[in-house]
């Protein structure tokens, strides 16, 4: 994991204790109330809001063989030049992912490269370390086959922790349905995320844990009806940090058949 997951992996536990607390609270000074029989509504790309942490690079593989190959792209670029770029090619028994990242260079940063390794229970993916202008580049290829459930299910897996916003979601922000849209053959439901409008108490835990003065997330996301996922994405986070400065990250996504 590197730096900025590890920060962005810390504010989340410290979201998920602060919910509880404000939770807490609010259940002491709540009076009790007569249970209504409601009955239980699945979630669904029909609702309101939209967990934010399913994806179809994740959920597609993951189901039984496609019949038509499928492209998955998934960026994520910040405002300091750095950025992550996944792309999955995925065929009816085959699940290839290329990642490329590029960041600012350390001092112990040297270019090399290695071929793949396979040695049964580990596996190491071929790579090239590029130095060059300040950046440092690393290229990792993966190749995965349906026939090695293990790998397999590694792989569907991979993209959707490392590539996504889905991190973005467990603050909950606001999600509103917009309408639908056909893209590349999926029938989609398209949602709007705009944190704009909230207050300071609805952020309250991530402002907490961030130790932030602000944050918004904006954008839109496309939520195919079959199977429920998130398709295609194009999301905006930016947060005003308490010592004045300012970080941007920019978050792409989509799929297209081949």
């Amino acid at each position: 994991m590197n730096r900025n997951g590890a920060v962005l992996f810390q504010r989340w536990i410290l979201v998920g204790l602060c919910l509880a607390l404000l939770a807490t609270i609010a259940c002491s000074k709540k009076q009790l109330q007569p249970v209504q029989q409601d009955d239980p509504k699945p979630m669904s790309s029909d609702a309101t809001h939209f967990d934010g942490g399913t994806y179809c690079v994740q959920a597609i593989p993951q189901g039984l063989p496609v019949s038509q190959a499928i492209h998955f792209s998934n960026r994520e670029n910040e405002s300091d030049g750095s950025y992550r770029d996944f792309e999955t090619d995925l065929s009816s028994d085959k699940l290839d992912v290329s990642f490329h990242q590029r960041r600012h260079s350390t001092e112990i940063d040297q270019p090399t490269s290695h071929p793949e390794v396979d040695m049964g229970s580990a596996h190491i993916p071929a790579g090239t370390i590029t130095v060059a202008d300040g950046y440092t580049d690393i290229f990792e290829t993966n190749h995965y086959t349906r026939s090695d459930p293990h790998r397999w299910l590694m792989g569907t897996t991979l993209v959707p922790e490392d590539g996504t916003p889905s991190g973005l979601f467990i603050s909950k922000p606001r999600v509103t349905k917009v309408g639908h849209e056909t893209i590349n053959g999926f029938e989609t439901d398209k949602y709007a995320i705009d944190t704009t409008q909230q207050t300071h108490m609805d952020k309250v835990a991530l402002l907490m844990a961030g130790q932030l003065k602000d944050y918004n997330i904006t954008g839109t996301a496309w939520v195919a009806k079959q199977p429920v996922c998130i398709l295609q994405y194009q999301i905006d986070y930016e947060e005003d940090r308490t010592d004045g400065s300012v970080q941007k990250v920019h978050y792409e996504g989509g799929a297209t058949r081949k």
